[in-house]
């Protein structure tokens, strides 16, 4: 009867779990069978584990919560690794649960078998097997508190992430009676509201430095949408020497004075950027998207370097840390605005260089846009300034989110995702159409290049499909980001192995799934199309089409703008 399984689906339903992944397989159907029987989580079917995995990580981004992810036994699990890989740097609770063959079955030559205990190693918080069910007597007490403990594992102040539980089943896999009954579970903790404390010597050598230092640079990576942080930001930022550098899926871009920094500091003269060198670096969140400014933080020696962050270790991403503070941002910043430590006469040279220099940059991009003709980054910024406020807006990896980033998003001012954790091209559809399923109540955009799209295209293998997306493909025929950065352009005779030019219609591919598509190769046709992308009521994929030439060489011209003095 596998009581334990559905004592594993009955401990996901009370510890919050909404949403739980299913992907076909005969060794997983006693846990099909449990999540189906819990009313409070969603079960949705997905053909090809690695797009499941994506779509469980959209889920995630939106809910908060862990997500379910189920497969059978074999190299199933094995699919789900990008996206578990991605997870644990995104810093996103998924539990995978993997049905196993029992321990005497393995590596004997059956079917569908590998070692599955522990493979996804260091990139999850922690794995777990459950025993194997003997004769219908199982220890269901041992289960649930082994469930329970992956499941706070997910969440785990400062090392959210994914975690993986074996699940061994024995044969027979499909019961007479489908609804069984469980005990009652034992109360387990809430550690929704945990949070890590810090010093007051911690609070006070921070102040200090502060109070001394003339220019301040708040570093801020990718993390989720918080209010507390975004009401604290917009307090902090008005100090005069406070700048503040929120990358594009930080979720706070808009508290940024120059939301186009990305810009700025690659355009900038040396003399420029040792003028704005600044004296105190705060760094808090993910990875940052811009290679420039990585560069030109590791190229300087700032007094104070302190590092705000809930996790157990501290990131020295630019190699001039000075301080570690464990404590998330937003509760730091706040006991400092009480403190009145922050109070000091405000300068505001500093934050004016800044907003000068990114309202510079923007103008000398609108100058190359009005020169030359239909490119990647114009569309990205004609893009970006017809999304509607209120809208969620994901961006894939390589070009398209570079370009949104040295655009500094062009004004759009909703929330912002993408897989910059590994910063893989896979996955980025299948994250978008979970992220749409979990919150159908807002229309979500994706922009992405053309081999990310069709890296992705099991994931319309959905029986239904969100009709709340919109997808924004730059089809450049292949990965022609190659071309435009330094290195593989320098031998041209290799260059098609790092472009992968192919031949073939992604409006005919998408055809075979019933999705609207249309074709646009010229700003005219892009502003006839736009209305109707827009106010379409099912999903829609918009193709941009560009002249090689024409394009590569003006993005050259929009890398390369020189910014010498204001």
């Amino acid at each position: 009867m596998h009581k334990q399984v559905y004592t594993i689906a009955k401990v996901c339903s009370e510890f919050g779990c909404t949403h739980a992944i299913i992907c076909p397989g005969s060794r997983s159907a006693p846990l099909l069978y449990a999540f189906k029987q819990e009313k409070n989580i969603t079960c949705i079917s997905v053909i090809d584990e690695r797009s499941a995995g994506f779509i469980a990580l959209g889920i995630a981004q939106q809910t908060g919560k862990p997500v379910v992810l189920i497969c059978t036994s074999g190299t199933a699990l094995l699919n789900f690794f990008p996206a578990i890989a991605e997870a644990k740097y995104q810093q996103l609770p998924l539990i995978v649960l993997s049905a196993d063959r029992p321990p005497e079955m393995l590596n004997q030559q059956d079917g569908q078998m590998i070692m599955q205990k522990g493979v996804y190693g260091k990139h999850v918080n922690n794995s777990h097997e459950l025993m194997c069910e003997e004769a219908n007597n199982s220890d269901l007490l041992l289960t649930q508190r082994i469930v329970q403990t992956a499941l706070v594992e997910t969440m785990e102040p400062g090392n959210i992430g994914p975690v993986h539980v074996n699940v061994p089943l024995r044969e027979p896999l499909y019961p007479q009676v489908l609804a069984i009954e469980t005990p009652p579970l034992e109360v387990f903790d809430d550690i929704s509201n945990t949070t890590l404390p810090f010093s007051l010597k911690d609070l006070d050598l921070f102040a200090q430095a502060y109070k001394q230092a003339n220019k301040v640079v708040i570093v801020l990576g990718q993390q989720a949408p918080s209010e507390a942080l975004e009401n604290i930001l917009s307090q902090f930022s008005k100090l005069g020497k406070v700048v503040l550098l929120a990358d594009v899926v930080s979720n706070q871009h808009q508290q940024s004075v120059v939301p186009n920094f990305d810009a700025v500091v690659q355009y900038a003269s040396i003399e420029l950027l040792q003028s704005i060198e600044p004296d105190m670096v705060i760094s808090s969140g993910g990875p940052m998207v811009s290679k420039a400014l990585k560069l030109w933080l590791k190229s300087i020696n700032p007094q104070w370097h302190f590092r705000i962050s809930e996790e157990s270790k501290p990131v020295n991403t630019y190699g001039n840390l000075t301080h570690f503070i464990r404590s998330s941002l937003p509760v730091l910043l706040a006991k400092f605005l009480e403190s009145k430590l922050s109070n000091e006469p405000i300068v505001a040279a500093y934050s004016q260089k800044w907003m000068q220099l990114g309202l510079k940059a923007n103008a000398l991009q609108k100058a190359v846009f009005a020169q030359q003709g239909w490119s990647e980054p114009l569309a990205v910024s004609s893009v970006l300034k017809v999304i509607p406020t209120g809208s969620v807006l994901h961006i894939g990896n390589s070009g398209s989110i570079r370009f949104a980033s040295w655009l500094g998003l062009n004004g759009f001012a909703g929330k912002v995702f993408g897989n910059r954790g590994t910063s893989g091209i896979e996955g980025s559809v299948s994250t978008a159409i979970g992220a749409a399923i979990a919150n159908p109540s807002v229309t979500h955009f994706l922009i992405c290049g053309d081999l990310s799209f069709l890296y992705d295209t099991n994931a319309w293998w959905l029986n239904t499909l969100p009709q709340n997306l919109k997808i924004v493909v730059l089809n450049n025929v292949g990965g022609k980001i190659f071309e435009w950065i330094e290195g593989p352009s320098r031998h041209p005779e290799h260059l098609h192995f790092f472009t992968t030019p192919y031949h073939r219609s992604i409006a005919q591919t998408l055809a075979t799934f019933g999705i609207q598509c249309t074709t646009c190769q010229s700003t005219e046709a892009f502003n006839q199309a736009l209305t109707s992308f827009i106010q379409s009521n099912q999903t829609h994929v918009l193709e941009l089409l560009f002249d090689a030439e024409m394009n590569l060489s003006i993005i050259q011209q929009f890398k390369s703008i020189q910014l010498t003095n204001l």
